[in-house]
């Protein structure tokens, strides 16, 4: 069985820091093909873990809300996906700003883990490598530049992150107070499972079936944004000395040839 700060928690939390330090040595010099390559199986993993770990669910228990990918962390196996496979800004974005505080601070605080009696089971597998990769994804996309996050990319990753909470605050009142289920989309349902406890103030406000803590939700989506704004302008310091770098999605024709001939001209000259 898993133990919180054991020998194994440890190695847990320095497992994709020690794999994102090996593929950015090994892979910084290469070409930006290669580079592309490498991330596009990383991309590729990332989402078929998710698949795998929900097929899983389906099996056993039939619908379960928990294939929904409305968590923070299901959804960050996505983006990751879409981030390094076609090379998007907004997917990026939303993978780097949020997805990968979420993933890391889910392999420091894995009480989940502890409720598996068996840790190779394929849930338990799921959650050691789906958080992995969403964390090794996100640097990847980033520390490898495969993708540029600009100004607009974030806006537009906030834009997405709205349009995916609003179903998520209707639908965890639903599961939960409706149907009796137990699910915390976006974390925005109670401070379950996360560190936000001294923000749940006050009660659940309901409206019909519908019940929303006001104070906890706007607290958690505030905090949210500053850690976004403030990761979002960590990436910016990468690009100090290249300003000018742009970022090109798979539908542009040989950019792969064209980064890799002004390499070689810069080096030459």
């Amino acid at each position: 069985m898993f133990e919180m700060w054991s020998f194994w928690h440890f190695v847990l939390m320095l497992a994709p820091i020690i794999a994102i330090l090996i593929l950015y040595f090994a892979l910084r010099n290469r070409s930006y093909k290669i580079r592309y390559i490498v991330g596009v199986v990383i991309g590729c993993i990332s989402l078929l873990i998710l698949i795998i770990r929900n097929i899983d669910i389906a099996v056993t228990y039939g619908f379960d809300p928990e294939i929904i990918p409305l968590q923070v962390c299901h959804f960050g196996n996505i983006m990751v996906f879409i981030a390094l496979v076609f090379r998007s800004k907004t997917a990026t974005a939303i993978a780097w700003m949020l997805n990968l505080v979420a993933a890391y601070s889910s392999l420091v605080y894995a009480d989940s883990l502890t409720n598996y009696t068996d840790i190779f089971c394929i849930r338990a597998q799921a959650y050691i490598w789906g958080h992995i990769f969403i964390v090794i994804g996100a640097l990847y996309a980033v520390l490898l530049k495969i993708v540029r996050i600009d100004f607009k990319s974030f806006i537009y990753g906030i834009g997405v992150l709205v349009l995916l909470l609003i179903p998520a605050i209707i639908l965890n009142s639903y599961f939960n107070d409706v149907l009796g289920y137990n699910v915390n989309y976006f974390y925005i349902y109670n401070s379950d499972g996360v560190p936000f406890e001294f923000l749940y103030i006050g009660e659940r406000a309901q409206y019909g079936w519908f019940t929303i803590n006001w104070i906890y939700t706007i607290l958690v989506v505030l905090i949210f944004l500053v850690i976004m704004y403030v990761i979002y302008n960590i990436q910016k310091l990468l690009y100090l000395k290249d300003k000018d770098y742009k970022t090109y999605n798979i539908f542009h024709k040989n950019i792969e040839n064209k980064k890799d001939k002004i390499i070689k001209i810069v080096k030459t000259e």
